[in-house]
């Protein structure tokens, strides 16, 4: 914990020192680094300038990337995130001929945001280290901000038909990883029985093509 939190304080400097070492007693060291980057590093540019450079050309002698990837511990976020991608991508080449919209390309782009500061923080905090704190909702709004395969992304909530495919297959590929176990042998049917809630995101409208899809995929 002591070599934690001096990489901490290291980044934050004096003048923060105090609160980033009461919320880590008070809470926890992941908590602190949230609280860290919201309000001190994505605050200052030049802070922030250096931990986006350290963590995208994993400089290692870097106390960012020492902090965000090693004691944060982002590197699972990022290991989440690649079995999560290349689920999608099988995802996609299931199902791909009952697409008219969605490319190869779309699947090979699919949630590159995710390897951002601007989500990896938020991301960790919440899927590593299961904590559902500002930085997390930050994150998150980022995410909806910056990737069309969701809903929100849309002023109206109506999406463009090669998102709205992409949005199925993200769905496909993340019940096939988590649900199913990444069993190849499951069927069709299986990897579009989603529970409801998941659909209760789309506009009526766009609500009526996905249950479409999911029915010629189910026959299919």
């Amino acid at each position: 914990m002591a070599t934690q939190l001096d990489t901490l304080v290291q980044i934050v400097g004096q003048d923060k020192k105090e609160e980033v070492v009461r919320i880590c007693t008070e809470q926890n060291f992941a908590e602190a680094v949230s609280y860290a980057y919201d309000n001190v590093i994505s605050v200052d540019p030049e802070k922030l300038s250096a931990a986006e450079h350290a963590v995208g050309a994993h400089d290692k002698e870097s106390d960012y990337y020492k902090l965000f990837i090693d004691e944060f511990n982002m590197k699972e976020h990022f290991s989440q995130v690649c079995s999560h991608r290349k689920f999608v991508k099988k995802a996609f080449f299931r199902v791909q001929k009952f697409l008219d919209h969605m490319t190869e390309e779309d699947a090979e782009r699919h949630d590159l945001t995710k390897f951002t500061l601007a989500q990896g923080v938020g991301y960790t905090a919440r899927w590593v280290h299961g904590m559902d704190n500002a930085c997390w909702k930050k994150a998150l709004q980022h995410h909806y901000d910056h990737e069309p395969h969701h809903p929100q992304y849309f002023p109206d909530g109506k999406m463009e038909a090669r998102y709205l495919e992409e949005s199925l297959v993200d769905m496909i590929g993340s019940r096939w990883e988590r649900n199913l176990n990444g069993a190849e042998e499951v069927s069709n049917q299986d990897l579009v029985d989603f529970n409801p809630v998941y659909l209760s995101r789309y506009c009526p409208e766009d609500l009526e093509k996905v249950k479409a899809l999911i029915e010629k995929i189910k026959q299919g």
